[in-house]
């Protein structure tokens, strides 16, 4: 199935790698840069002044001489009253250099030099180059099923954030114009991700009944998010920028963000991993959100041990870069084994196949111009003259041009044949349903057979068809294979401009049931009356033809990608199909109703009629009126009058047997040919649906449950004596004799036609 516009996908993929690219080649530029100014310590601003929290062994300020706790005074006689002056100051220094530290230990001052310069960082970088690839991969991967899943967009544009982040240029100096920018983006950043992230994990593997009832939970999560994030953004702008200072300080709103917010929001996506991992009913789901969790431990447990020190108002350790990318590497591995190994989304046989026709084209195409490049120097060597060889050439390209198409098409072929045999049976099976479907003649028949067999394929508790019904299309049960009562509503009509209709007819493609209930409640009704899990539209002519309706799968995963291009391939040839059928029964069967036209059923009763006067058979004919049927369509509106007619319609054709014949006759008239029957038999028949018609109760959405009453009038070949030059319309007046005789006599009654001479 298409994943959505090329250029939308483009821009997805593309704009981000650019974007990725360029930072991670600042980033290197940047510590390569700021590694000459660094001493390898951590400064931090206590009520004393500036003093020396972390120190790293082996480095300049180690080896110089210098501790933590010592409280740096001035550099290279610059007096140090915040982090930020030293951060100016060592915009400064020069890779080599000795540089003068003014401390106080003790109490006591003293000068130390420090000669400046650190190593490059190239297992940091290395690690952090990887780190962010396979976020940006996760992306990717998730950019998929971007106009599928709310969880892929969720998951494509945290893990776009979490890999900009790890390649934002970090070793770079507050103080300069490019670290305020590194450093703003990163509060940013950090407050995004902790609203996406928390959503992200409550939706694995899927929403749970909680969030669906309290919605406000995720604005909760992006509203903190944002706060603490924008706070820490807006004090840096305002200290550094600005030279402004808030309420709180840069120290503050970072403590704030660093050592309570990045903690809690750890704890607070391990919480919800792991509560659906305990919880969920489904093996897999468990799996999946188990892995996802095994992901989110690793970056959580160092957040929440450093916030843990720092409440107990211990000195925190340096945390080297390497560190953050490993257990950050952590989570997209995670997700990976998900994905691929449990299904977190449906993306592998997409990715598989996506990677396999990529390699193949690559392949393909690298081999195109070697032969190119071999075939014309052979033949340029072999032909003598110039002008020859540039023949040869141009012969020799114009040829594998021509045989580049057929050969990718007949490798793709041989790969879908050996590397994805399921998805050849399953396509097989539904061509193969598809051209069978015209073999059913009637559209009640190819209805029953497409709902049956589209359970078997797929995998499916159960199949619905809806079919538009003419002029206006409202939608009718057409076929299902769900087990009804024989009071069960089977008729009732949905209107073509129900606002899920018309967002199914908008997307054409298949969709959530639970998204077009939505929509109203009188589709939803319908849905949940047909245990719907999925909608697939039948589309003809950009016009809602039918929809067929999938219950849930009977392994209760959700439908594949492969799944729902199938589904929809068939759609739209079954629409074809349908639409054929009605167009060609239409001149023969009512829309509404679905039995025969007045003209056809009037060509049926002259058939019978000739063959019982040429072999002396019995004939009969009865003529059925809904009684006070006007009163139900001004009370209750034309579409409730649909709706009854349909169901008489349906009860009536249920009572025929074989031979015989039921046609719409009037407005609310029917009339009904029994060939094989005398008087007394039709007799017989009519009061038998005229007792079931009296029996029947109809829902209808504008009232109460409706019952009503038959009038039938029957006449047979005998009620016309022996005259020979009787035709098929005597048999009807008959019968609309005998109608009139029961409606004068109180209605809901049966009637027969006198014998001649009565």
């Amino acid at each position: 199935m298409s994943i959505g516009p090329p250029l939308r996908r483009v821009g997805l993929a593309l704009a981000p790698a650019v974007a990725l690219v360029l930072l991670v080649a600042l980033q290197a530029r940047e510590a390569d840069r700021v590694s000459g100014h660094r001493v390898g310590f951590d400064l931090e601003l206590r009520a004393e002044g500036v003093e020396i929290s972390a120190l790293t062994e082996g480095l300049p300020a180690a080896r110089a001489g210098l501790a933590i706790g010592d409280r740096l005074i001035a550099v290279a006689g610059r007096p140090i009253a915040v982090v930020l002056d030293y951060d100016q100051q060592a915009e400064r220094f020069e890779r080599g250099r000795l540089v003068v530290f003014t401390i106080e230990r003790g109490g006591v001052r003293r000068d130390v030099a420090v000669e400046v310069g650190v190593p490059l960082p190239r297992l940091e970088l290395a690690l952090n180059a990887v780190t962010v690839a396979l976020f940006f991969a996760l992306a990717l991967l998730a950019s998929l099923r971007w106009s599928h899943d709310l969880r892929a967009r969720l998951l494509w544009a945290y893990s776009l954030a979490v890999a900009l982040e790890y390649a934002l240029p970090m070793e770079t100096l507050n103080a300069s114009r490019l670290g305020v920018l590194t450093n703003l983006s990163f509060y940013l950043l950090t407050g995004l991700q902790m609203g996406l992230d928390l959503h992200l994990a409550s939706l694995i593997p899927d929403r749970p009944r909680w969030l669906a009832a309290r919605p406000w939970i995720v604005r909760l999560y992006y509203v903190v998010g944002g706060l603490l994030g924008g706070a820490a953004a807006a004090t840096l702008l305002a200290e550094v920028v600005f030279r402004r200072h808030l309420p709180w300080s840069l120290t503050a709103a970072e403590e704030l963000l660093l050592h309570w917010g990045l903690p809690l929001w750890g704890l607070g996506v391990a919480g919800l991993l792991g509560h659906r991992f305990a919880t969920h009913p489904d093996r897999r789901g468990r799996l999946q959100a188990g892995f996802v969790l095994l992901g989110v431990l690793p970056w959580t447990a160092v957040v929440a041990f450093l916030g843990a020190r720092q409440l107990l108002g211990l000195t925190n350790p340096a945390v080297p870069g390497s560190v953050w990318a490993l257990v950050g590497a952590a989570y997209p591995i995670a997700v990976f084994v998900a994905i691929f190994r449990h299904h977190l989304f449906d993306l592998e046989w997409v990715m598989r196949r996506s990677v396999l026709y990529g390699a193949l084209t690559s392949a393909l195409v690298l081999v195109f111009y070697a032969a190119l490049g071999a075939g014309g120097a052979l033949f340029a060597g072999a032909v003598e003259g110039g002008h020859r060889s540039v023949w040869v050439v141009a012969g020799a390209t114009l040829l594998l041009g021509l045989l580049f198409s057929p050969l990718r098409t007949r490798l793709e072929g041989w790969i879908d044949r050996r590397f994805f045999p399921e998805r050849g049976a399953l396509r097989r099976r539904v061509i193969a349903l598809a051209t069978e479907l015209p073999a059913h003649g009637k559209l009640a028949r190819m209805g029953e057979h497409l709902a049956a067999e589209t359970c078997r394929i797929f995998e499916v508790d159960s199949a619905t068809i809806w079919i538009a019904a003419p002029p206006v299309g409202q939608l009718m049960n057409l076929a299902t294979t769900r087990a009804t009562s024989p009071d069960a509503e089977q008729t009732l009509l949905i209107a073509p401009d129900d606002p899920g209709l018309r967002l199914l007819a908008r997307s054409g493609k298949p969709q959530p049931a639970g998204t077009l209930a939505r929509q109203g409640a009188a589709l939803a009704q319908r849905l949940g009356e047909a245990g719907a899990d999925l909608a697939v539209p039948l589309m003809a002519r950009d016009r809602l033809a039918g929809v067929v309706l999938l219950g849930p799968k009977r392994s209760r995963q959700r439908f594949s990608s492969e799944e729902l291009d199938l589904l929809e391939l068939l759609a739209q040839h079954a629409a074809t199909v349908f639409e054929n059928a009605r167009l060609f029964d239409s001149a023969t069967y009512e829309g509404l109703t679905g039995l025969y036209r007045r003209e056809a059923i009037l060509e049926v009763l002259d058939r019978e009629w000739s063959r019982a006067v040429r072999y002396d058979r019995p004939l009969a004919v009865a003529v059925a009126d809904l009684d006070r049927f006007k009163e139900i369509n001004d009370r209750h509106g034309h579409l409730a009058g649909d709706v009854v007619l349909q169901r008489v319609a349906g009860e009536l054709r249920g009572q025929l047997r074989e031979a015989d014949f039921i046609g719409r006759f009037g407005g609310e008239e029917f009339l009904i040919v029994l060939p094989e029957s005398a008087s007394e038999g039709a007799r017989a028949f009519a009061e038998k649906i005229r007792q079931r018609i009296e029996e029947l109760t109809i829902p209808i959405e504008s009232g109460p449950t409706l019952r009503l009453t038959l009038s039938i009038g029957v006449a047979g070949r005998e009620s016309l004596g022996p005259d020979t030059r009787a035709r098929a319309r005597a048999l009807i007046a008959a019968a609309d004799e005998a109608l009139y005789l029961a409606k004068r006599r109180g209605r809901n009654r049966v009637e027969a036609a006198p014998p001649p001479g009565a």
